[in-house]
């Protein structure tokens, strides 16, 4: 499919970075091809000096994996930084890489690391290692017809340590600035070689050899602070509105302004208009879905996007829309008991999906759920705008860990925003929900029997 639409066409694999892109209209492609039905391609696996990661892995499936995590630890200090854990849930490692993002963890990672992407076509398979696989912003090594189908990362070699630090306005963000670093002792316990590589710096990764600020100095004797001049001396950042150049290498925070790209179809039709641009009459496509625990049957167009699918066409509008690309949060829903952005997915790649909105976290006899009466027990609303995606946020969380504590349930909201800024009785809410849903759980649990007479 992919040989015969060529140009035209574009991977749909998680979507959380080109969902966005064609939001804002800044990608146009003609078609998606939807690879989520080829799972043999959602694996991680250690194998012959590396972590191989295919096309399907989910960012949180590469983050939780213990044999990845123990030869590689990189992979999971960045893996911890991109983005939120409902993105992580739906995004793709591979995917990511091929984004091209300058501003993205995973690419600096695969930069530094020396790893490859494998691509595949009709004509073969083709390794291309990572210094020659990032072109430019957003511009990646993958022809026209290709399908990036792995990501290799070597394991760490012995003697060896690494760390991943970046700079954001908030947990979870872009970050401002960030760098990963690696650094092996050689055999008399000095600094044999060490490297860096560098986020929102540069039009592609930036990576750095450092080894001459520090050689052969031990660590506790390394002259870590020359090495710092030394990287600022090569790392030439550009102004953004997010931050100035100066900013970036002085790590002085200072997000401004805001995107002004208008959405909706009016905005898009007026734009087409105006480029001569004649827009085809869409094919619809049925889908069947299963939401809050009952079959229902659509028929949409390939571009709706599951958050209007579900409030136009299954009239369920306690699932909101707000930002359209994946910050705020508001449209959160559970896609087969995983938390989900449904602005950052197509209903057609839902097809067969079970899927929780709002509406259906209540028990069947109409009783609320222990997160939905935590937020009536502490006050965790005010406009209720951004409250259904909190509430399926934090109901599939407590899914994975029942007893957070409070910096992890201030993780958990995280990637959610509340436009009242009343963050502080949501994260009482989150504990809340946590005691209930633990008390609820005793309460069924059925009575110790009393033992017989003559029974020990």
């Amino acid at each position: 499919m992919l040989a015969s639409l060529g140009p035209d066409a574009k991977v749909l694999a998680g979507g959380q970075s080109l969902v966005p892109l064609l939001s804002m209209r800044l990608a146009a492609p003609a078609h998606l091809v939807d690879i989520n039905r080829l799972t043999e391609l959602g694996y991680v696996r250690v194998r012959d000096g590396q972590v191989a990661v295919g096309a399907l892995a989910r960012h949180t499936q590469v983050l939780l994996d213990p044999a990845a995590a123990e030869v590689q630890p990189l992979l999971a200090k960045a893996l911890a930084l991109v983005a939120h854990p409902v993105i992580r849930n739906r995004g793709t490692t591979v995917g990511s890489i091929v984004h091209a993002d300058p501003a993205a963890e995973m690419t600096a990672v695969l930069a530094l690391l020396r790893g490859s992407v494998r691509l595949a076509g009709t004509g073969g398979e083709r390794m291309v290692a990572a210094d020659d696989f990032f072109l430019g912003p957003l511009e990646s090594d993958v022809r026209p017809g290709e399908l990036a189908t792995e990501a290799t990362f070597p394991i760490l070699p012995a003697r060896a340590g690494c760390g991943f630090a970046e700079i954001s306005r908030r947990n979870g963000d872009y970050a401002i600035c960030g760098v990963a670093a690696v650094i092996q002792l050689d055999d008399d316990g000095g600094i044999g070689s060490a490297r860096t590589a560098y986020l929102s710096v540069a039009p592609r990764p930036l990576v750095l050899d450092l080894t001459q600020a520090c050689a052969g100095a031990g660590a506790d004797r390394a002259d870590f602070a020359e090495a710092g001049h030394l990287a600022m001396a090569r790392v030439d950042p550009e102004p953004d509105i997010h931050a100035t150049a100066g900013g970036r290498c002085e790590r002085r925070l200072g997000k401004q302004g805001s995107d002004p790209m208008a959405s909706g179809e009016p905005a898009a039709a007026a734009a087409a208009q105006d480029f001569g641009i004649t827009q085809p009459a869409e094919e619809l496509h049925d889908v069947r879905l299963i939401v809050n625990g009952a079959a229902r049957n659509v028929r949409v167009p390939a571009r709706r996007l599951l958050s209007d699918c579900i409030r136009h066409d299954l009239a369920l509008t306690g699932t909101h829309v707000g930002c359209e690309h994946g910050v705020c949060g508001a449209c959160t829903v559970l896609i087969d008991g995983v938390a989900a952005r449904s602005c950052l997915m197509l209903a057609v790649t839902a097809d067969g999906a079970r899927i929780t909105t709002v509406e259906g976290l209540a028990e069947p006899d109409g009783t609320l759920s222990p997160v939905q009466q935590a937020f009536a027990d502490c006050h965790g609303l005010q406009c209720g705008f951004c409250t259904p995606g909190f509430l399926t946020t934090i109901t599939a969380a407590l899914a994975d860990n029942p007893e957070p504590s409070q910096d992890e349930a201030r993780e958990i909201i995280g990637g959610n925003l509340c436009r009242c800024t009343g963050y502080q009785n949501i994260v009482r809410a989150v504990l809340r929900a946590a005691q209930l849903q633990r008390d609820r759980a005793a309460s069924d649990r059925p009575a110790a029997r009393e033992p017989q007479a003559g029974q020990a």
